[in-house]
């Protein structure tokens, strides 16, 4: 499956303890439904990243530019793992420019929130038979994912206008696109969408974006 990213408004912690700097957040939460992600809404199930996170040379970044590294599990910078709330991560910021940088706007209240990027393992992914309510989706569940990498972002809001990347996830999926850019979806009915989610929860096709 293609690589996809994930933003969570949650605000992040810092602290310090004489020169070492830390900060902790939570890249994804539990059982909580996304926003229109591009045809359909998203939720994360308990324990669908504990193995990669216990596993995987996971990376921290900020705004997910790996020129601005923070941390990595390898060099035991970076501490991630599972509770009861989703997926956690603890960070010894660098004395480093990037490092600094995301201190002090943490401290100021400029970073809102942390993303994460994650592929869906194979079976990982389920379609709900029955629509969402209140917009009219299918709801896609996310019971095993590998993550791979995650930290602060400026702009943490559920990724609704990233047209790229629904498309992305759309096209794997199946399901047919218009030709218009700003149209993320042709004019089909949700049980059509529905539809087509269901033929391609099992596809392996892989666009990374």
């Amino acid at each position: 499956m293609q690589m996809e990213r994930r933003n969570l408004v949650l605000p992040a912690e810092v602290r310090a303890e004489g020169e070492s700097v830390t900060m902790r957040g939570y890249a994804y939460r539990f059982n909580e439904l996304s926003l229109n992600l591009g045809g359909f809404r998203e939720r994360i199930m308990p324990g669908a990243g504990a193995d990669s996170l216990r596993s995987n040379d996971v990376i921290a970044t900020f705004n997910h530019d790996n020129n601005n590294a923070l941390g990595r599990m390898s060099s035991g910078t970076l501490r991630t793992g599972e509770d009861a709330e989703g997926g956690w991560y603890e960070i010894d910021l660098p004395n480093t420019t990037a490092g600094r940088d995301v201190a002090e706007l943490l401290k100021r209240g400029d970073v809102q929130g942390s993303s994460f990027t994650f592929r869906v393992n194979d079976g990982g992914q389920r379609v709900h038979d029955e629509l969402d309510e209140e917009s009219g989706l299918p709801i896609r569940e996310i019971t095993n994912m590998d993550v791979v990498e995650l930290g602060p972002v400026l702009n943490p809001a559920y990724p609704t206008t990233d047209a790229g990347l629904s498309r992305s996830i759309v096209a794997s999926l199946g399901i047919p696109q218009s030709s218009n850019a700003r149209a993320l979806l042709p004019f089909n009915p949700a049980r059509e969408l529905f539809r087509a989610l269901n033929r391609g929860v099992s596809g392996n096709g892989r666009n990374d974006s």
